[in-house]
């Protein structure tokens, strides 16, 4: 692929078990709208509705029971019985948790220093100091950071306890939910390269978060037809019950394909129009399989800032080295110099490219009419990675999103599940305690306002 082209980053990276690519990209924006500085101190101002932290989510009234909707266009956050989720590291939540001090321990142990008069080294605060004369083999050993998939945080389908999750927040409403996942693990291997063929096996724990790191659009197929359905299954989800899917992909294709002319005339991988009906045949293999689905499909967000963001601070500095970062994730992203001034360029047209072919997709599925589906669609754009602090990044790539950012992520999407399609583009502020929306009576999910937005 063309990202790998950096022969050292790709090989380091894949010894550090990273080689699953974040990246991020400009979708199209509301013609008339620009929300970039929208936002005030507390953040959700401009959303309508009454605002709680969570550790004061019980301040939120129980809306008044009412029976199963029939239709997709009736239904209300608090009609889902079951979660579930579909995507890459990102879902997963690779890397949220865990330090890179360890890994500069590692670093350290390894390297013999020059003697100095009277030297002392402090590994941590909490430390003694030791002389460099010391014999190495006397040293505290040092330890590898921790590369685990946190599937209990993630914004999606994450349950662990405490966690501000998409289902911890729906469970105040719907409390017997079914599909979340706890804990962690290392992340699941699979032979097929983005592709999702001849992954191991999922624990138990993980519940219907399909999600495998280093996913492509392509392999969405399998994640439905190997795990999800059977899954379901396994765990007796009901016809009846609606389900909310969760749907986040791309940054692995864009990163893959960021070179990649938007050709219509040739079959080329990573096209916009291919990377859509990556997504489209996914969505329908489950719709054969499983009715009542509500899907949630997260746009692009924008590497572009990232690479800004981790330049010069220290916290993304690799251990030993006179460098912020190495381009082992997504060399598209992370080139330095005019080389990657052009590749971010080219991620982003490509990624905009990418949300407007699902969007069309989207079109698509609303002139059906299915009684049973529905489909919406939440800009990666308004995760405003521009504005946020260097901690929405994982500790140990300095690329992946943080624990932090699921939280934040998660109560973004929450507040605009209900809102218009204009309102979901508001950039998700970084609050030092997020606030989460209360459901009203008369929130429903809007299925139908992408057709409207491509004819206006």
């Amino acid at each position: 692929m063309l990202y790998d082209t950096l022969s050292l980053g790709f090989l380091l990276g894949c010894i550090l078990f990273i080689c699953p690519r974040l990246s991020v990209s400009r979708p199209s924006y509301p013609p008339s709208s620009d929300f970039s500085d929208s936002t005030n101190n507390n953040g959700q101002a401009d959303l309508p509705g009454k605002f709680v932290p969570f550790s004061q989510l019980s301040e939120c009234p129980i809306l008044p029971p009412r029976k199963a909707p029939k239709n997709a266009k009736d239904v209300r956050p608090d009609d889902f019985k079951v979660v579930a989720a579909l995507g890459d590291s990102i879902t997963a939540a690779l890397l949220a948790r865990g330090s890179r001090d360890d890994s500069h321990l590692h670093f350290l142990s390894r390297t013999r220093v020059q003697p100095q008069s009277q030297s002392k080294i402090y590994l941590r605060a909490e430390q003694k100091p030791f002389s460099e004369e010391m014999p190495m083999q006397k040293q505290r050993p040092a330890q590898i950071p921790e590369i685990a998939e946190w599937r209990g945080l993630s914004y999606a389908t994450g349950s662990d306890e405490n966690a501000i999750t998409i289902p911890n927040i729906l469970k105040h409403y719907s409390p017997n939910l079914t599909g979340t996942s706890t804990g962690r693990h290392p992340p699941i291997s699979c032979l097929g390269m983005g592709w999702d063929i001849g992954c191991g096996l999922h624990p138990a724990e993980d519940g219907l978060n399909a999600a495998i790191s280093g996913s492509l659009a392509v392999g969405l197929l399998s994640q439905v037809r190997d795990y999800l359905i059977p899954k379901m299954i396994e765990l007796g989800v009901q016809d009846e019950d609606w389900k909310y899917v969760n749907i986040g992909i791309g940054a692995n294709d864009v990163c893959a394909y960021c070179l990649t002319p938007n050709s219509t005339i040739f079959p080329m991988s990573g096209t916009p129009k291919q990377f859509a009906r990556n997504i489209q045949k996914a969505v329908n293999e489950l719709r054969l399989h499983v009715p009542n689905i509500i899907v949630n499909i997260v746009g692009l967000l924008r590497v572009s800032d990232i690479y800004e963001l981790t330049l010069k601070d220290p916290y993304c500095r690799t251990p030993g080295l006179p460098l912020p970062h190495l381009a082992l994730e997504c060399s598209c992203a992370l080139l330095p110099g005019p080389a990657g001034d052009y590749t971010r360029q080219r991620m982003d047209e490509q990624g905009k490219a990418y949300d407007e072919a699902v969007l069309e997709v989207i079109r698509e599925w609303e002139e059906e009419d299915d009684p049973s589906f529905g489909a919406i669609w939440q800009p990666g754009t308004a995760v405003d990675l521009k504005n946020y602090p260097i901690e929405a990044l994982s500790k140990i790539d300095c690329f992946h999103p943080s624990e932090m950012s699921h939280q934040r992520v998660a109560v973004g999407l929450w507040n605009r599940l209900t809102l218009s399609y204009e309102d979901k583009f508001r950039p998700i502020p970084w609050e030092e305690e997020p606030l989460i929306r209360c459901l009203e009576e008369d929130d429903r999910i809007r299925i139908g306002e992408i057709t409207k937005h491509l004819r206006d």
